[in-house]
């Protein structure tokens, strides 16, 4: 089973390779903070959240441009046949046929509508700003998860070197058992027996060495990067662990991050925002005043100017007397011209020009009750968001205190199995010596290795879930990951 363990493991650290093959000199390191960069540069959430974050800040500019005035150009080409009305006399005719083009420049701004849009741009800020604190939570969460991958490369990359190193002293006892054994000098069960716990120690390898490849693709994947067996991690210096307890209480930790946690500080944005909407609804009972002004000119080809001189026409509308003889008399009238053409564009324009200036004041009475249950509502969502933020000091306070316990837990764990390590350690050393003089059982000497076998893995395990700890916490104290 160990040999058909060992040539599964070894093809598939062949196919491994085959999809990636790349030589010695392509090899690249990659250390905590540039795996961190590129988790945050490639994340798909955190980039889905820069969106969003983004659309947020475009709707807190549109709130901005809601106050200032709206300004409206309008042109239109409309063609009547038949009955229609005359635009340039506002007379009606039938069996007309013409063309009428009107344009417009119109503008409007709300005086007063109770303070809905001003208290708009403040919800608006609100939200953009909890935006933000998302964002800046979602790249904490995305750096602490990629802190945990890192270590878990550690901490096999550190076993699996542990189990190679095993194997190799355990190889040179079996040769020199055998060699004691064909001079006579040993009995072969002591040479089988470590030869049973090379077997076992190289199927802990193969185990270890398969952890590694499962951590390191764990890693490569979180950070959005192609596995390539020319990857490695860089190893920070970590042996001469010295990490102190830490000194602050968990209320301290906690009354100092909930200052700038970005949860809270984004629930605390949420509950200004609601309760700004409490007041945009209530401002819908309040009167509205509106500020209208507008141009407007139009053309028609109905309306005509006449060429050349003005025609006149006279008639007889009655008879004088001059010195007792009888003279008619004359009356000139204007006719008309001999014909007519329509009036230029840029005549009519000017002359149809017209301005408007005018204020609206519209008083809310009765709207099927929408303004009252959109203040209910309202206030009922003012309730939840405090619920909300309450909440998300809780579940705050929750996770300081199980990082803080975790931390506390994880340090007394590494102190004691440091001490293990250290006895185990020592007698394993002394086991040693007495087994090659001949002064210990096989059986004994091999439960004290596989005591020792055991401590340091559990040493190295402590050590590193140690580190994570103190990382975590050390997050919540504002410092540094890297």
């Amino acid at each position: 089973m160990v040999q058909i363990f060992k040539k599964n493991t070894v093809l598939f650290a062949l196919c491994f390779c085959s999809l990636h093959s790349v030589r010695a000199q392509d090899q690249k390191i990659w250390s905590l903070k540039a795996c961190v960069e590129q988790a945050l540069s490639k994340n798909i959430t955190v980039q889905q959240q820069a969106l969003t974050t983004q659309m947020s800040k475009a709707d807190y500019l549109q709130s901005k441009m809601a106050l200032l005035p709206t300004v409206n150009g309008n042109v239109s080409n409309n063609w009547q046949t038949g009955f229609a009305i005359n635009p340039a006399t506002n007379l009606a005719k039938e069996g007309v046929a013409f063309r009428t083009n009107s344009f417009g420049l119109n503008s409007s701004m709300p005086l007063f509508n109770g303070f809905q849009n001003v208290n708009n741009v403040r919800v608006q800020e609100s939200i953009f700003k909890a935006s933000e604190k998302d964002l800046e939570q979602t790249k904490n969460t995305i750096t602490l998860n990629v802190c945990n991958a890192f270590l878990r490369v550690l901490l096999n990359i550190e076993l699996n070197n542990s189990a190679q190193t095993r194997i190799e002293a355990t190889l040179a006892q079996v040769d020199r058992q055998r060699k004691m054994y064909e001079l006579g000098s040993s009995n072969k069960t002591r040479y089988l027996q470590l030869k049973a716990q090379l077997s076992s120690e190289e199927l802990a390898a193969v185990n270890t060495q398969n952890a590694l490849l499962q951590s390191y693709l764990d890693l490569w994947l979180l950070i959005e990067i192609k596995p390539d067996t020319s990857y490695k991690v860089e190893k920070p210096s970590i042996d001469e662990l010295n990490i102190a307890d830490e000194p602050k209480s968990l209320d301290a930790i906690y009354l100092e991050f909930v200052k700038q946690s970005p949860d809270v500080l984004a629930a605390e944005q949420r509950l200004r925002g609601s309760e700004l909407s409490y007041h945009i609804a209530r401002g819908g009972r309040s009167p509205r005043l509106t500020l209208s002004a507008g141009f407007n000119s139009f053309y028609t080809t109905q309306s005509s100017t006449g060429v050349g001189d003005l025609l006149y026409r006279t008639t007889v509308i009655g008879a004088g007397d001059y010195n007792g003889t009888p003279i008619p008399v004359y009356s000139t009238v204007p006719t008309g011209y001999a014909s007519y053409q329509t009036t230029p564009f840029s005549n009519q324009f000017t002359r149809n020009l017209g301005s408007n200036i005018g204020l609206n004041l519209s008083v809310p009475i009765f709207n099927g009750w929408n303004v009252n249950t959109n203040v209910q509502k309202s206030r009922m969502s003012v309730e939840s968001t405090k619920l909300t933020e309450k909440l998300t000091k809780n579940n705050l306070y929750r996770s300081i205190a199980q990082s803080y316990v975790d931390f506390k837990s994880s340090f007394k764990r590494y102190q004691a199995n440091e001490e293990n390590l250290l006895a185990n350690k020592e007698s394993y050393e002394v086991a040693e010596k007495q087994f090659e003089l001949g002064g210990m059982s096989i059986a004994d000497y091999l439960n004290t290795k596989n005591g020792y076998i055991r401590a340091d893995a559990d040493f190295t395990q402590a050590k590193y879930e140690l580190v994570f700890r103190r990382k975590v916490l050390d997050f919540y104290l504002g410092k540094p990951l890297y």
